[in-house]
């Protein structure tokens, strides 16, 4: 796969392909990709807070939350996917939730 990607030519940043769409990429490695960023994991970490211990509607309330929710729907960690029997299946699912429970409704 990695030689195809070089022959086509120069390689495409994370998380896209080389005509620019989004391509899912599993949470565990989204989350990877989030720490080595600072903005990412901050924001990334500013939301697990938010969540814990916390409903829906507490977090929507609280602007601190609401930016970083908006800030990480940017990140690889709001398109990650997770695949049933996958290495770290629990982890993969917890990350995806700690994003998506912020956004789904009731």
């Amino acid at each position: 796969d990695e030689i195809l990607h070089s022959l086509a030519g120069p390689p495409s940043p994370p998380g896209q392909d080389p005509h620019g769409w989004r391509v899912p990429v599993d949470c565990v490695r989204a989350n990877e990709l989030c720490a080595a960023e600072p903005s990412c994991s901050s924001r990334y970490r500013t939301l697990r807070q938010c969540l814990a211990g916390r409903d829906r509607n507490t977090m929507l309330a609280n602007k601190e939350c609401q930016v970083a929710l908006e800030v990480l729907q940017e990140s690889p960690l709001y398109d990650c996917r997770c695949k049933r029997g996958m290495k770290k299946e629990l982890q993969c699912l917890q990350i995806y939730w700690s994003i998506h429970l912020g956004l789904t409704e009731g």
